[in-house]
């Protein structure tokens, strides 16, 4: 097999993977209409114990280096009605032990705390969303999820206030999005290319040591760190558009850490960009 055909072949068994994860995570889905059915038995806590804790801040195996991330407390603090922390996650996590960042994290406590299940970490997806900003709002799960669930939003890394990474100014970004999407001509085509170009030129530029290291698989990382972060030997989950291929991708890493997941608009993992972007913009021109 040719380099490029082995390449093609990883690929392809890492989306079939993929598609198998977004099938087992859907059958733990409790409905798709995002509405979670709380349970009438309380199968946890409702803060976790110290033995809980413990069991849920075990690093994945043959990851002990990883130790450090996952044994933290988060230390919370009020920030208006809710309540804020700072997660701290290594920059790469092939060298734990090089540079790190703090994700931005926000909690909007259960209104009955005596009948609190656990966490649910929701994101809206983007990729880009802020879901510190995303668990704030009003509409984003019933009044019977907020009861019973601390409602957990975090802004992935290079994102909203997880040390984003701003390629262009408001003049550079407001030029980039107005410029002609679709090039009739050559010369057009070459502008076009040229744009996106500078484009990449200026995150390179701006990016720093974090460019590199804003994938998916990180940010499921990221995750599963704060999972641990907060307790939960499980991780309950809400997740959006983008935020499907992100819970999709979280349990292909951590198959037995997947608590109650709700994937609201799945994104399948088996399309290139082009083809989803091509959907989205029909769904929105549709609507």
């Amino acid at each position: 097999m040719t380099s490029t055909g082995a390449t093609n072949g990883i690929r392809s068994s890492r989306r079939r993977r993929l598609v198998l994860s977004l099938a087992a995570a859907l059958a733990v889905t409790l409905t798709a209409s995002a509405c979670v059915i709380i349970p009438n038995g309380r199968s946890r806590a409702k803060t976790p114990s110290p033995a809980q804790k413990t069991a849920a801040q075990v690093p994945p195996a043959g990851e002990e280096t990883l130790a450090r991330f996952y044994t933290q407390d988060l230390a919370w603090s009020d920030c208006g009605p809710n309540q804020c922390a700072r997660l701290t996650v290594p920059i790469d996590y092939s060298h734990p032990g090089g540079d790190t960042l703090k994700l931005a994290v926000l909690k909007v406590a259960a209104k009955s705390p005596s009948e609190r299940i656990g966490s649910l970490v929701v994101n809206p997806g983007g990729p880009g969303g802020s879901g510190v900003l995303y668990a704030t709002g009003a509409r984003v799960v019933t009044q019977a999820v907020r009861a019973a669930y601390d409602i957990v939003g975090f802004d992935p890394r290079g994102v909203g206030s997880s040390s984003p990474i701003k390629c262009l100014n408001d003049r550079e970004l407001d030029a980039f999005l107005g410029g002609d999407p679709t090039p009739d001509d050559k010369t057009e085509e070459q502008h076009l290319a040229d744009v996106a170009k500078g484009f990449a030129d200026k995150c390179k530029a701006n990016g720093g040591p974090l460019l590199g290291h804003v994938s998916t698989i990180e940010a499921a990382k990221d995750m599963d760190v704060l999972r641990a972060a907060l307790g939960e030997t499980k991780l309950d989950y809400l997740g959006k558009s983008y935020g499907t291929f992100l819970g999709a991708t979280y349990a292909d890493l951590f198959p037995t850490k997947v608590g109650k997941f709700v994937l609201d608009g799945a994104i399948d993992p088996n399309l290139t960009s082009s083809q989803v972007n091509e959907g989205q913009a029909v769904g929105f021109e549709t609507a």
